[in-house]
């Protein structure tokens, strides 16, 4: 008989019939936490598929296992679901300064530690695969199905997946909290990845945008657009993408491959009024659980790169910043520019055609404040970012 770490498994039944499966195991010598939950209905052939559903900070197995949907749609679509606790640490953040809290350890913890406190911080991906090989020593489970879902902290630590580890986890997803510098490496295989993100996410607001991001005019992708950048960056991808826009979302597909290499998706959606939670149909119509199962069945096909682009998000500079009286923006090459600026809340203020070289834009025609530039033209979509006082 195989010997694993496991110290405790207590089983109960739940709603909608699936069993619960509460374990303790031992990883770097540490004691560790989780909820399984298996459907009553026997695997597929191929085996189980698994999802992990990463909590977010201060959370743990026990706060996300029922509100979240992720274990009835397992029971519906015959799948395990897991549900890890992370271990606490000291670190700071902008709401509640030095605090003492549970956090997966990833870029989004590593870059906000206690430097007085010595920490001896552990490997959850360790954890992760130890709970799988738990799993995997218990039932049948199809290694080519193995998912990740996360909210917040949770949300980073997917993305680390996304880089870390993706010789066990094929595609991953997320709500609420990006790649972080800290995690981005070009890993061995690209995996797809669905990051989401609501206009009324308090941890995304910033002096320019103390209420509430920008929806309409594409202006969140200049917002974000280090964050995205990074990700396009370890998944191999252009910044080529396609559009698919309802009255509450906008998603961006990026799925074209740079030159040479081989990529992976990434698929980036904002929701209109989503505050900061993970969105499950019922807080919020976007149901991620369903949505992020279908795509992590079927993610979008990857494209190899042509001379044809179709919408380039590229950067342009804007200065003085920031500027008082007038802004100069230098355009590119010797094209013609369609001009459109936005206010912070993506509403059209100013309209320019034909436009080549450089142009100028004055507080008189747009006011004060914080405001996005599109510069369109047949090679694609430059952006700027504007700060007039």
């Amino acid at each position: 008989m195989k010997r694993i770490w496991i110290l405790l498994i207590c089983i109960s039944a739940v709603a909608f019939g699936q069993k619960r499966f509460d374990v303790t195991i031992e990883s770097e010598d540490r004691i560790r936490e989780a909820i399984i939950s298996v459907p009553t209905t026997p695997p597929p052939a191929e085996g189980y598929p698994i999802v992990f559903m990463l909590h977010g900070t201060s959370g743990n197995a026990e706060t996300y296992y029922n509100p979240v949907g992720w274990k009835e749609l397992g029971q519906k679509e015959n799948f395990i679901t897991i549900f890890p606790s992370a271990l606490r640490w000291c670190f700071y953040n902008r709401f509640d300064g030095r605090t003492i809290n549970s956090r997966f350890v990833c870029g989004g913890l590593l870059g906000e530690i206690c430097e007085d406190v010595e920490q001896d911080f552990v490997d959850d991906i360790l954890f992760f695969k130890k709970l799988i090989k738990l799993v995997a020593d218990t039932v049948k489970i199809n290694p080519d199905k193995i998912f990740a879902s996360g909210f917040s902290n949770g949300s980073s630590m997917t993305h680390k997946l996304m880089t870390h580890a993706t010789d066990v986890f094929k595609v991953a997803a997320g709500s609420s909290s990006p790649l972080h510098e800290l995690d981005s490496i070009v890993p061995p295989r690209r995996m797809p990845f669905w990051y989401v993100v609501g206009t009324k996410d308090d941890r995304y607001f910033s002096e320019g945008h103390p209420e509430e991001l920008p929806f309409e005019g594409d202006t969140i992708l200049a917002y974000l657009y280090n964050q995205l950048h990074r990700a396009l960056d370890c998944n191999g991808l252009t910044e080529d993408y396609e559009k698919v826009a309802y009255p509450t979302s906008i998603t961006y597909i990026f799925n074209q491959c740079k030159p040479g290499e081989e990529c992976a998706p990434y698929v980036f959606t904002i929701n209109k009024g989503q505050t900061h939670q993970f969105p499950n149909g019922i807080n919020y119509p976007f149901d991620a659980p369903k949505l992020f199962w279908d795509f992590f069945n079927n993610p979008p096909k990857t494209k190899i790169s042509t001379s044809t682009q179709q919408e380039t998000l590229l950067q342009l500079k804007a200065y003085p910043v920031p500027a008082s009286g007038s802004a100069h923006i230098q355009l590119p090459g010797h094209q013609q520019f369609k001009i459109l600026v936005y206010d912070s809340q993506g509403r059209l203020l100013l309209q320019k055609l034909n436009v080549s070289n450089q142009i100028e834009i004055y507080t008189s025609e747009i006011g004060i404040g914080v405001f996005f530039v599109s510069a369109q033209s047949q090679d694609g979509v430059y952006q700027a970012k504007l700060v007039m006082e």
